[in-house]
């Protein structure tokens, strides 16, 4: 049965979940601790994500696959232990069971427009539910790339999540002042005009720098400035008529992909 939890901010609904581990650079099969982030105020977490949504939680590589186990909430992160596979590039991936919620009509009005949703103010307009109140699913995506030594080309790995982020080269190797291209999928194929942000914290120190990129092409492509060293983070969402609309009016998946040039 599918869980509902209503929630009424704005601040509350706009939640990125990823992953931020100690370490983007373990040795191969080392034992470490990987921590779920959930808000907006990159790096930091502001609350914990709901441990019973998450599912398939595990880290990849070219050769083998662990599950992330033991989850539990410390202080305001969701933590779990995982022995990282490889050599080479390794995956963290989870993904969320679809939630509910409702939000009053000016903000869910004002959500739409932060995330640039534009198409849909635009059909709120024109149906006449501009003052409905915002009836919406949603879950969520998360990804984060690192290395276990010399990269064994799996970065650009498609996990088959229903949206999702594929670096087309190794983020984990480029330095301040490149750039990295990057393909959103959604539903296995390339998804045009979808809004791509990135958020990094600088490995200098200072303030994280947030900046909504552009939009996605005709093949899902966007080419996202390398302005600092440091972590980053990277998100975009879609969002669309739900198909069951006896459950929501609105359905949103969410993508992040997190990763350290430093």
């Amino acid at each position: 049965m599918r869980k509902i939890i209503v929630l009424f901010s704005i601040p509350l609904l706009a939640h990125d979940l990823y992953f931020l581990p100690p370490t983007f650079r373990p040795k191969p099969g080392e034992k470490v601790r990987v921590a779920f982030h959930n808000g907006d105020a990159f790096p930091e977490s502001e609350t914990h994500a709901p441990i019973v949504r998450i599912r398939d939680a595990q880290a990849l590589s070219k050769s083998n696959a662990t599950p992330i186990t033991r989850l539990r909430e410390s202080a305001k992160e969701v933590v779990g232990e995982a022995a990282f596979p490889g050599p080479g590039d390794i995956l963290l991936t989870a993904r969320t069971i679809p939630n509910f919620i409702q939000l009053e009509p000016e903000k869910f009005e004002a959500y739409l427009k932060d995330e640039g949703l534009d198409h849909v103010v635009k059909w709120r307009r024109e149906h006449g539910e501009t003052k409905a109140p915002g009836k919406e699913r949603y879950s969520k995506y998360v990804k984060s790339l690192l290395l276990a030594g010399p990269s064994s080309e799996y970065f650009n790995h498609v996990v088959g999540f229903t949206i999702e982020i594929v670096p087309q080269a190794n983020p984990s190797l480029l330095k301040a002042g490149g750039s990295l291209p990057v393909q959103v999928l959604f539903r296995g194929k390339p998804i045009a005009g979808i809004a791509v942000e990135t958020a990094v914290a600088p490995s200098s120190g200072g303030k994280t720098i947030v900046s909504v990129v552009g939009n996605t092409d005709r093949n899902g492509r966007i080419v996202l400035p390398l302005v600092q060293t440091g972590l980053w983070r990277i998100h975009t969402l879609l969002m669309e008529r739900c198909a069951e609309p006896a459950a929501a009016d609105w359905e949103s998946f969410w993508a992040t992909l997190t990763f350290d040039n430093r």
